[in-house]
């Protein structure tokens, strides 16, 4: 019980920074004009980097076409196409179209029968959906918008696709090894496969002249690239470890929550009484959830290399449970 809750603590920790690194990403990539390839490249090799140096993850043995698959489709993709919404648009209404996955994952999940449909699973998506549209969304005299042009439909519902993609595949991936080895190699070949479109629009980008319009880029790129990635994916991906691709994807309804108080506090825009009751339903969805996953079946903790154990609690075998009535226990 205990590893299955820690597992939904982790990923709702690693949405939340995904909330407040899509906040610095908008300011990047609208405030600064930065480019969205070069984010990319510096985030995905910045992260593989530095968790290679420090935690040292075994190297894949062999380099399989799903490893590189899972890299390119669903890491590179879900953050490039991310951030081209965020572009077209902004933060909330990029984190509505992504949020999309969900429902994909879920049908997925129901087709494989890893998940089993009950009224529980019914109210759980029905309140994260209903939660995360009206907090992210505007009311006006008109009635409720949501900001939303052509190119950000497009990019956002591939963001919502690669974001699924990236879920499922991910979550074999961690079952027999950790979420450092899965989140360090992924990093690294996507990084590799987008550093020359990267470092073009790199090296044609106008950086800023001031001092202080530099620090703050660089403050925020550094954030982007540890907590928003090397954290909030390794943390997502641990959850994975205990809890089904669905009920990550609802844990990571908290994003939406975080960006919008995040942009009430970072930003100061208000928020109306329909986002507190947005974020409220997405609270219980969550809690919900919670219940669902007091007992899980321990999964076998990845084989460790021969060197000794690694320093990372992300590592840590999981604590037994007994089995979910409305989870089976197999991969999807």
């Amino acid at each position: 019980m205990r590893a299955a809750l820690a597992a939904l603590a982790a990923a709702i920790t690693g949405s939340a920074l995904w909330g407040l690194s899509g906040i610095a990403a908008q300011g990047l990539v609208q405030g600064y004009s930065f480019p969205v390839l070069g984010l990319v490249t510096i985030r995905m090799l910045g992260a593989a980097l530095l968790l290679i140096a420090f935690l040292r993850p075994s190297s894949p043995r062999p380099w399989t076409g799903s490893i590189v698959a899972m890299a390119i489709l669903g890491l590179v993709g879900s953050q490039a196409t991310y951030l081209e919404t965020i572009l077209y648009s902004n933060v909330t209404t990029a984190t509505l179209l992504q949020f999309l996955f969900l429902p994909m994952v879920a049908a997925y999940e129901l087709a494989a029968g890893t998940i089993t449909w009950s009224a529980r699973w019914a109210a759980l998506l029905g309140f994260a959906a209903a939660g995360t549209i009206l907090l992210i969304g505007t009311v006006t005299p008109h009635g409720f918008t949501i900001v939303l042009t052509p190119f950000a439909l497009v990019f956002g519902l591939l963001s919502a696709a690669s974001g699924a993609y990236y879920t499922v595949s991910t979550r074999r991936f961690v079952q027999t090894h950790s979420a450092v080895w899965v989140t360090a190699w992924g990093f690294l070949i996507g990084g590799v496969v987008t550093l020359p479109f990267g470092a073009w629009t790199l090296i044609h980008y106008a950086w800023p002249t001031s001092v202080e319009s530099t620090l703050i880029l660089a403050g925020l790129v550094l954030f982007v690239v540890i907590a928003g990635t090397l954290l909030a994916f390794s943390l997502f991906v641990y959850g994975l470890r205990q809890l089904t691709a669905t009920e990550s994807g609802v844990a990571a309804a908290f994003e939406p929550i975080v960006a919008a108080f995040g942009g009430l506090v970072i930003l100061g825009v208000a928020l109306s009484g329909i986002q507190y009751l947005g974020g409220a339903l997405i609270v219980v969805a969550v809690a919900l959830l919670g219940g669902s996953v007091r007992s899980k079946p321990e999964v076998p903790a990845p084989p460790r290399p021969a060197r000794g154990p690694e320093p990372s609690a992300l590592h840590s075998p999981p604590d037994s449970g007994t089995a979910s009535p409305e989870v089976k226990g197999r991969s999807p």
